[in-house]
């Protein structure tokens, strides 16, 4: 995996995030990493949450992964 592709899948993120998109879920494999994306709505409405679904695979990118959900963390709290 080179940097030009880190670049592009963290590009792909920002710009979820951006648009106002939150980490709901990540599930990781060996073929990489499976970021859910969802739109902050109240509780009732979960389930039609609008969901966008990343496949990240370069470890760069799998480690931005790790600093955002950090971030997302300590402003939820």
């Amino acid at each position: 995996m080179s940097y030009q592709e880190f670049l592009v899948e963290r590009e792909r993120m920002d710009a979820l995030l951006r648009r106002g998109y939150v980490i709901k879920r990540v599930h990781e494999n060996l073929s990489g990493a499976f970021i859910e994306f969802a739109l902050p709505t109240p509780a009732a409405s979960e389930s039609k949450q609008p969901l966008q679904t990343l496949h990240i695979q370069t470890a760069d990118a799998r480690k931005y992964v790790s600093s955002l959900l950090i971030q997302q963390m300590k402003r939820s709290s």
